[in-house]
């Protein structure tokens, strides 16, 4: 029974990760056809290729500026709300956390409609326009923008480790006559660096493989990256899949890299965020809401805005504002409304089915034994992959003639690659809860006659309901905005609330898009914050 289930379930695994993987490979590696003898393949004609070299080093330093922004930013947050917390942190902090609940895409969006060409700013403070502007449009600009996105996370990650540090020894160095920074950097910050190199490490990830910031920002600032240069080889003509598996392939090995290195760092600072009584400082207002400013106030605020103005270059005062872009985008039979209804549904259905392989796979890896360390890295190496590059993967299985199940141009493609890129996610919740089942209640369950099936059923899953639950509702939220493998892999005549959105704005329609984005923001952090209720209860 135990192997059956083991086998299953790494034979699901290795068809949604690892097939489609195993197909980039081979079809960068495979000689493309040519008049002149001795054909190379698509991933050695890369070296001669000028244009890669320029997305190579792109992807490279616009990975290394998000990263040398959003590390600094999230240590210095965490550090105020350990040490110098503002009053009434409880509700700071989750304003803190909100920029990651935006997609990256929106943020970038949100931040065109601010600073672009007759932008809110430049309509409103004209001194600021044009300079907001240059910068917004450059390689450190765009990098400013991952960082809005991606400091919350480094602030996660650097809040736990400081809750887990012990404030004996920062004490003991202010008796001994240290100052607050030398105290900082002989008693805490040791303690702290293997979790500033994982913050790192993974918003390096995060920040190479992005697709959204590139795709709203780059062609306004020049600059190219490894994301798109990937995108464009699918959706431009003539499609170019030799070349879009070459140029995913070398950036799944640099993200592959960062996430092998980041893995024992993620696993040596697993732990609760702790809880220290300090009295409340007034000064550490000043740069936390400067961060919630940024990232939270005013992209939401110009989303919001933009949403409500008739026209928008019209400015934004009473006799500009209408609630007819909310009407469309619910209004039954829409283009806005079916895409809307199309992303709730299948996100649903994502959810229900990723939690319940999820919930397997995790119950063969809590019992161990044959297999369960291969099924262990089946189900967290998509987070090792940029989702544009499983997308070219998915497309090459899915459409490939020998397959009996060709899905590539139907809407089941879509849940498939939904299902792929947050399984990751689905499998830490459903162990996290596994794991906090007693043994000694299953072998109860067990000594009084139950079953195998029996003690799954009555012990581990009623135990286990609340991470579950939140793990279906995170794999709901991410697949609502799941952005490239959409573009990518999106069937003819459907849309989805990212695509609808990403078109809108492509193509000037900034209202209705935007009216669609605060729908989706909202339900984002309606299903998110159920998800924590249901945590803390």
């Amino acid at each position: 029974m135990k192997q059956g289930t083991a086998l299953f379930t790494g034979l699901v695994l290795a068809i949604l990760v690892l097939a489609p993987l195993l197909l980039i490979a081979a079809e960068a590696f495979q000689p493309q056809p040519s008049s002149s003898p001795g054909a190379v393949s698509a991933l050695q004609s890369l070296g001669q290729d000028r244009y890669f070299w320029e997305a190579f080093g792109g992807t490279l330093r616009l990975a290394g500026l998000a990263t040398l922004f959003a590390v600094p930013v999230g240590l210095g947050i965490a550090l105020l709300m350990n040490y110098a917390p503002p009053p009434a942190r409880r509700l700071w902090e989750p304003l803190v956390l909100v920029p990651f609940l935006m997609p990256p895409y929106l943020t970038a969006v949100a931040w065109s409609l601010l600073a672009g060409p007759m932008g809110l700013i430049q309509q409103n403070v004209h001194a600021f326009g044009m300079p907001l502007e240059s910068f917004l449009y450059s390689l450190a600009g765009m990098a400013a923008v991952m960082a809005l996105h991606l400091s919350p996370l480094s602030y996660v990650l650097l809040r736990a480790a400081l809750g887990n540090s012990d404030p004996a020894l920062n004490k003991a160095a202010r008796i001994h006559g240290a100052g607050a920074m030398r105290a900082f950097a002989t008693a805490i910050l040791p303690g702290i660096l293997p979790a500033m190199a994982a913050a790192a490490l993974l918003i390096f990830l995060a920040s190479a493989e992005e697709f959204g910031v590139p795709a709203v920002l780059s062609s306004y600032a020049g600059i190219r990256v490894l994301s798109t240069t990937v995108e464009e080889a699918m959706n431009v003509w003539p499609v170019d899949l030799p070349r879009a598996a070459a140029v995913g392939l070398i950036l799944s090995l640099l993200g592959f890299v960062a996430w092998v290195l980041y893995r024992p760092l993620a696993k040596d600072n697993r732990g609760q965020v702790g809880r220290r009584e300090s009295t409340p400082c007034w000064w550490s207002l000043t740069p936390i809401l400067a961060f919630v400013l940024l990232a939270t106030l005013l992209p939401i605020g110009a989303i919001t805005a933009v949403s409500l103005e008739k026209a928008i270059t019209a400015g934004f005062h009473p006799a500009n504002l209408t609630w007819r872009h909310y009407g469309h985008i619910l209004s039954s039979g829409s283009s806005a409304f079916l895409a809307l209804r199309t992303s709730i549904l299948l996100s649903l259905s994502v959810a229900i089915g990723t939690m319940l392989l999820a919930l397997l796979s995790a119950t063969v890896v809590h019992r161990g034994g044959a297999g369960s360390r291969w099924i262990d890295l089946l189900a967290t190496l998509p987070n090792a992959f940029p989702g544009v590059v499983l997308a070219v993967g998915l497309i090459l299985f899915w459409n490939a003639p020998w397959n009996p199940l060709p899905l590539y141009g139907h809407l089941a493609i879509l849940g498939v690659a939904y299902a792929t890129v947050t399984f990751p996610y689905a499998f830490r919740h459903a162990r996290t809860g596994l794991s906090q089942v007693p043994t000694v209640l299953e072998q109860a369950g067990r000594v009084h006659g139950a079953s195998p099936f029996g003690v799954f059923w009555r012990i581990r899953v009623p135990l286990a309901w609340p991470l579950l639950i939140s793990g279906a509702t995170v794999v709901f939220a991410l697949s609502m905005r799941e952005l490239v493998t959409s573009l990518l892999l999106q069937p003819p005549g459907v849309q989805v609330i990212s695509t609808y959105v990403f078109n809108q704005f492509q193509q000037g329609n900034m209202g209705d898009g935007m009216a669609m984005s605060v729908i989706g923001v909202l339900s984002s952090a309606l299903i998110l914050g159920l998800a924590r209720g249901t945590l803390q209860r």
